[in-house]
């Protein structure tokens, strides 16, 4: 009999705790063909999520704990648990019910049909806010432009059940700076998907504010193409011969009216106009250093190679 691991990072969930329990067990126990392990990775939460995972760990053997020392972020919650469960299949959910419990059953009858990715994709974006609707929709065109053969699924999150042939490939993956909606792509497999309206979070509020958004994208964007550095080269080189060009225009008229002694209206308007130019191809170098930057940023994390996470309880 296969065995089944629900991975689900929690970060001050002490509100969710029993709502998610009492949901997902149920959901559970109609699940015949599997054995059960549901891998709780508290990512350092300041509040009592990890005292109420032991409380129910005593009630249900299937509950193992991994908790950090600190908090590492959602993302190497997922790499834990990723490198902790051991499952013949893996689902990825949230604790805070907005993913639909429900869903597993549609990705286990994708899963006997011999798919080993089965991503779970939102459909309705209403009950979002227009600024973070703009936003995703922003983001997917962007990541789908950029990302080259990586077609990352669009409206698609960390909600997805896979195969332990799959991540097993994701954690030989040497990488520390990991976004999981693109690796798992990356790492291809027969895929499909099913639908499902995100629900609202019953209780407690969302630890994945707009900063968190931005992040993920930057760190999808950087991870997954070399694209924005190839353009930039590109931005740099022409915005600096074109203001290398407005420095030489400008010295050699400054010369001529400084031989002729004509300093008139329409020299300081030409001069001034060519000193705007040149401004306005700082500011796209500016930009360009700031994208040369990220990709910078990401190079140094990877020297240092440390961990994603450190553990500090593993509680099976």
């Amino acid at each position: 009999m296969k065995k089944l691991s629900l991975i689900v990072p929690m970060y001050n969930e002490e509100e969710m705790i029993p709502l998610f329990f009492e949901k997902i067990e149920e959901v559970l126990n109609q699940i015949k063909d599997y054995t059960k392990e549901i891998v709780c990775v508290n990512d350092g939460s300041r509040d009592k999520t990890l005292e109420l995972l032991k409380e129910y760990k005593k009630k249900n053997n299937d509950i193992h704990i991994v908790s950090f020392s600190r908090n590492f972020g959602h993302e190497a919650a997922v790499a834990a648990g990723f490198k902790c469960a051991k499952g013949d299949v893996m689902i990825v959910m949230d604790a805070d019910l907005q993913d639909p419990p429900e869903v597993i059953f549609e990705l286990l009858e994708k899963y006997k049909e011999g798919y080993l990715v089965v991503n779970a994709k939102r459909v309705d974006r209403k009950s979002d806010s227009f600024l973070k609707r703009t936003t995703a929709a922003w983001y997917y065109k962007i990541i789908s432009k950029m990302s080259g053969k990586i077609k990352v699924p669009e409206n698609v999150g960390n909600y997805r059940l896979m195969d332990r042939k799959v991540v097993d490939e994701i954690n030989s993956l040497p990488e520390k700076n990991r976004v999981f909606r693109v690796l798992v792509p990356y790492a291809g497999f027969k895929t499909t998907t099913v639908e499902f309206v995100r629900a609202k979070r019953p209780k407690g509020e969302t630890h994945y504010n707009y900063k968190s958004m931005f992040k993920l994208a930057g760190d999808s964007i950087v991870s997954s193409t070399v694209s924005p550095l190839k353009w930039a080269l590109k931005l740099a080189i022409f915005f600096g011969l074109i203001s290398s060009m407005g420095l030489v225009a400008d010295l050699t008229l400054f010369i001529i009216h400084l031989v002729n002694n004509q300093f008139l209206f329409g020299f300081n308007f030409g001069v001034l106009t060519i000193i705007l130019c040149m401004f306005f191809c700082l500011s796209i170098v500016l930009l360009v250093l700031g994208i040369f930057g990220e990709y910078l940023s990401r190079i140094m994390i990877e020297s240092q190679n440390r961990p994603m996470f450190i553990i500090d309880e593993d509680l099976e």
